[in-house]
């Protein structure tokens, strides 16, 4: 399993991400003065989702994939384990099971995300809409799927 991201580790992830791409694009110049680029200057220029989205898409492949093991694998069993301890007082944690299953109806756009991912096609099709909406279209060279969506008429070059 990964860990749930808190919104203080996605602040902190999206700030590194910015300064790192600030480091790369470096600072404007207008009359005479430099300037740091403005969070809107650098999401055009990257023109990629930040990297909280991307963790959460690569989040839902992997529950797609821990779904759909035999029971006996360990992440499954961890999966689908409801550990009798005692818990401590005030609001429960979040657990990671919970954060997929916003993730599902935020990025998806589903609910009921378990009986999705046990057929795979239509698993694999929702997670390339999700990518496409989030202008992960890049990684259609690396995930190895480049003729299936040639075929689909998903991919345009």
């Amino acid at each position: 399993m990964t860990w749930t991201i808190t919104q203080t580790a996605e602040q902190t992830l999206n700030t590194f991400e910015r300064k790192i791409l600030r480091r790369i694009y470096g600072p404007t110049q207008e009359v005479g003065r430099w300037h740091p680029r403005w969070n809107s200057e650098l999401y055009s220029l990257y023109k990629e989702p930040n990297i909280v989205e991307d963790i959460k898409i690569r989040r839902l492949g992997w529950a797609g994939h821990i779904i759909r093991m035999e029971e006996e694998r360990i992440p499954k069993k961890v999966l689908n384990r409801n550990f009798h301890i005692t818990r401590p007082v005030g609001r429960p944690r979040t657990r990671w099971v919970d954060v997929v299953q916003r993730d599902a109806l935020h990025l998806l756009g589903i609910r009921g995300w378990r009986r999705r991912t046990e057929n795979r096609d239509e698993w694999r099709h929702l997670m390339r809409e999700a990518k496409a909406r989030k202008g992960l279209l890049c990684q259609i060279w690396t995930d190895g799927w480049i003729r299936e969506t040639a075929k689909m008429g998903l991919f345009f070059p």
